[in-house]
């Protein structure tokens, strides 16, 4: 179960990293509506580590905590050191965190650990019901088959 997470944990941080640096050097880092393509980027991770998990766990359960775990710990490799990143890179880009802050209602109040703070806490919470979900519909397409 760890390698399975810390595999799609890592492509998880990867995808999370490639895709930001790739947004900052378009100049396009600032658009807050390419957050949707993170949440791809999550889902699709999550989404291959949970099948994977699945095809390994043969026996049929009502018991979805293991595979909620499953995906919250791959959720948590992947998104942890995104965040940390994010701190290191917020921290030494001043002005990309000026930018942020003028746009932000919480402006100077608006720092690289709080907002890297919104970053893991939006990824854990999301992971939660990705995960319960994902389980959910591998469940049913189990049953289906």
């Amino acid at each position: 179960m760890k390698h399975i997470a810390l595999r799609y944990g890592l492509w998880m941080f990867l995808g999370f990293t490639g895709f930001f640096l790739l947004m900052h050097l378009l100049d396009l880092s600032q658009n807050y509506y390419l957050r949707v393509f993170n949440g791809i980027i999550h889902v699709g991770f999550l989404w291959m580590a949970l099948r994977t998990w699945y095809r390994d766990h043969h026996e049929p359960s009502d018991d979805y905590t293991s595979g909620v775990v499953m995906g919250m710990f791959t959720s948590f490799a992947g998104v942890l050191p995104f965040t940390v990143f994010m701190v290191l890179f917020l921290a030494y880009n001043p002005s990309f965190l000026a930018s942020i802050q003028s746009q932000s209602p919480i402006g100077q109040y608006f720092t690289p650990v709080t907002a890297s703070l919104f970053i893991l806490v939006e990824g854990i919470a999301a992971s939660l019901i990705l995960s319960y979900v994902m389980v959910r519909l591998l469940e049913v397409m189990r049953e289906r088959a």
